[in-house]
């Protein structure tokens, strides 16, 4: 892989007739679907809607709220710790982008602490309350294997008679549940959120009462809120390059702006040459480039049953769009690049002077000269404080003339990877950085990884990223650690 998109193949089962149906017609098959039926529209949406043998559709029906409840109160007794402790939710991508949605939501984290990083900074900031305080640990991974959750498992172990559980595509109680509350593999990260066990326990954990009112509303509101949302969907061309903007309200942090990234970015990007959407998330409907269509949740009431229905809605409307184009929409394949190089993937770097942070845009600038075909510039940094210490994306603009996003790197590529991969326009400057690795061999472990996908993303963007690594604020003249030149 060279880091230009492959040739896009067929899209499996072409996707016409969904294309043709109308917003009705369309959630009244992605209903039928989500409740078993394989006839007609219904298998159609069924087969965009598979991976791993299985149809992805726990995020379109919610279970009874029973059902919930029980299963929410059976993970959190197994971790084994009393209401109030700490509970340390380990997850990639939009298991603690929903995670951190919360959080910013319900206003404090009192008892959540998402974990999505492998910097031992940020470890290290999970393991600083006092030894001895009770903490239970909720790992997240469909597959049990990925391997940022498990090597942050083994960093963050339970604490004062907490215990480790694991939600996995299929539950094995008391060490593991399902991801899923009706105990069935049909729930994905990237649309996840509100109806997998991992956000509805989170939400429990950080206030139970809460969700015990706003669920039963979003059962009864769901048909409604998925209709209008599936309207909103038919607006959006199924070929080309349409804009689509998703607005948050003003008090949306990271947490919800990167699930939403992921959710649009990873369902529709990168997947074919027919379809090649551009999905933005702002603060406001306000841009230089006028959007095709925008999913306006500016709106939404700074509360848990105004997130819960808010979330639903907009996978609703994502996963509608990707299905009338055909797209297999809980299939990331360009992931893939850059985890097939990580066994390869050389986590030293080469031992040449570092560049100060200051330093980066004009270094970015020097190199695009020599790249004109590059017209936007993504800038990720490999650890947790990246995108608060990096230079802004502002300044990266003004000094490059190209638009520029900022993102932490273990966010980045769950969020932006798999539709970057696709899009030969953009240019990627991949920075990281030294950190203190600690005493313990598993954050050591961790930090290595965080190196090492560094250095495969770079492996598979070769001709259009450039790899350097930065001291804290130190000077000095700019120096490539590795480019693609």
């Amino acid at each position: 892989m060279t880091g230009h998109p492959r040739p896009a193949g067929p899209v499996r089962g072409s996707g016409v007739g969904l294309a043709g149906l109308d917003a009705d017609e369309l959630w009244s098959a992605l209903r039928a679907a989500a409740a078993g039926s394989r006839a007609g529209a219904a298998r159609a949406v069924a087969d965009r809607c598979t991976v791993a043998g299985s149809a992805r559709l726990g995020w379109v029906s919610p279970p009874p709220w029973p059902v919930v409840d029980s299963g929410v109160a059976a993970v959190r007794a197994a971790l084994g710790v009393p209401d109030g402790a700490e509970v340390v939710l380990l997850g990639t991508g939009g298991w603690c982008f929903a995670a951190r949605a919360l959080i910013e939501t319900i206003g404090g984290s009192a008892g959540l602490t998402p974990l999505d990083s492998l910097d031992p900074a940020a470890i290290g900031r999970v393991l600083d309350p006092r030894a001895g305080t009770p903490r239970g640990v909720l790992a997240v991974s469909g597959s049990g294997t990925t391997l940022e959750t498990r090597l942050l498992a083994g960093a963050v172990p339970p604490g004062g008679g907490g215990r480790l559980v694991w939600l996995r595509d299929e539950g094995a109680p008391p060490d593991a549940f399902a991801l899923s509350p009706r105990g069935v593999p049909d729930q994905v990260a990237m649309l996840g959120a509100p109806l997998s066990t991992a956000f509805l326990t989170a939400a429990a954990v950080l206030d139970a009462a809460a969700l015990a009112a706003a669920y039963p509303r979003l059962v009864a509101r769901c048909h409604r809120i998925g209709l209008a949302a599936a309207r909103r969907a038919v607006a959006v061309p199924t070929q080309g390059a349409p804009r689509i903007r998703i607005v948050v309200p003003s008090w949306g942090g990271p947490g919800l702006r990167n699930w939403l990234l992921q959710l649009g970015r990873q369902v529709l990007g990168g997947k074919t040459d027919d379809f090649r959407p551009t999905v933005e998330v702002t603060a406001d409907d306000v841009g230089s480039v006028p959007p095709d269509v925008v999913l306006d949740l500016g709106e939404l009431r700074r509360d848990l049953p105004a997130l819960i229905e808010g979330l639903y809605a907009a996978g609703v409307f994502v996963a509608c769009v990707g299905i009338r184009a055909g797209l297999d929409v809980v299939d990331h394949p360009n992931v893939r690049a850059y985890k097939d190089r990580l066994a390869h993937a050389c986590a030293d770097r080469p031992s040449r002077r570092p560049v100060a942070a200051a330093d980066l845009p004009g270094l970015a600038a020097t190199w695009l000269t020599r790249h004109p075909e590059l017209t936007r510039l993504h800038v990720v940094g490999y650890w947790s404080a990246a995108a608060r210490t990096l230079p802004s994306a502002g300044r990266f603009a003004a000094v490059t003339g190209r638009p520029c996003e900022v993102h932490e790197g273990s966010a980045w590529n769950h969020h932006s990877f798999q539709a970057v991969y696709a899009d030969p326009t953009v240019a990627v400057l991949i920075v990281t950085t030294d950190t203190d690795t600690g005493a313990s061999p598993p954050v050591r472990a961790a930090a290595r990884t965080l190196h090492t996908i560094a250095a495969a993303t770079h492996g598979s963007l070769p001709e259009r990223s450039l790899l350097v690594t930065t001291g804290h604020g130190r000077s000095g003249r700019p120096a490539a650690v590795a480019g693609g030149d």
